[in-house]
């Protein structure tokens, strides 16, 4: 635990809901990263691995200019908008804004509201019915909706006393070690952004959030950013945590900050 946070206050992210900073936050994280792969343009983390390999960045290339195999998911996530009445929900009506909106943190509630919680909560009102939180249709309407916002910025806003909390809530979350392995988010891909484990290049944390929901060939189809937390979970072989719990929506208002001023994109394809 020691070395842990000797190396997150040398990036400068130490917990203090006092002093919390995004701006500062994100300058030290970006500094990181332009340290350790120098050769990456601040807006080419919106690749991810296809930024800093070569190879892999060809195959991408390849499968974008072919028929990408998540573009029918996403195109039946338009229809499924319209079909389940989410246009008749003020809070995505325009799907852009919302999608740039979220995460923000809500004072009524005092909780952090995601794209997906909207959803599934817009969702519930117009058909009487429970949405899932990982895969399927929630993937496809959320991709869909981020569609929409292709070529906007991330613009995280965390501001109040109580969204400050929450924020660093969910970056102590990210930096903290657990389950068997001994092992944080930020081990992989903050510490070891670009090395392999096995065969697998560790992406950056640095846009990890710009191309979600995404396509993961593993998967053979889409799923949402807490889909992806839990499997990293998993993978360390610590507690799961179910899918828009509030240490993940914490943790993505976190991790969406720092990537603030990235480009949303639509090419969501990831091995």
């Amino acid at each position: 635990m020691k070395k842990l946070i000797a190396t997150v206050a040398g990036l400068g992210l130490l917990v203090s809901v006092a002093s919390a900073d995004v701006a500062s936050d994100q300058k030290a994280f970006i500094n990181h990263f332009k340290t350790i792969l120098p050769g990456v343009e601040f807006a080419d983390y919106t690749n991810g691995v296809y930024a800093i390999d070569q190879g892999s960045r060809e195959q991408f290339e390849e499968i974008l200019d072919g028929i990408p195999p998540y573009e029918e998911a996403v195109e039946k996530g338009g229809k499924e908008y319209l079909k389940f009445g989410l246009n008749k929900c003020a809070s995505l009506k325009d799907p852009a804004a919302a999608r740039v909106k979220h995460p923000y943190f809500d004072e009524a509630t005092q909780q952090v509201v995601t794209l997906e919680s909207t959803i599934k909560k817009c969702y519930q009102q117009q058909t009487g019915k429970k949405l899932g939180s990982k895969k399927g249709k929630i993937a496809r309407i959320s991709a869909w909706i981020s569609d929409q916002a292709a070529g906007q910025k991330i613009n995280v806003k965390v501001e109040s006393t109580g969204a400050k909390a929450a924020y660093e809530k969910g970056k102590a979350f990210f930096y903290a070690k657990r389950g068997q392995f001994n092992m944080s988010c930020a081990d992989c891909h903050v510490y070891n952004a670009g090395k392999k484990a096995r065969a697998d290049i560790l992406s950056p944390a640095l846009g990890h959030t710009t191309h979600l929901p995404m396509y993961r060939a593993k998967w053979a189809g889409m799923g949402t950013l807490h889909c992806r937390y839990g499997g990293c979970l998993k993978n360390m072989r610590a507690k799961p945590l179910k899918a828009q719990t509030e240490a993940f929506r914490n943790m993505e208002f976190f991790h969406q900050a720092m990537s603030n001023g990235l480009e949303i994109t639509a090419d969501r394809y990831r091995k």
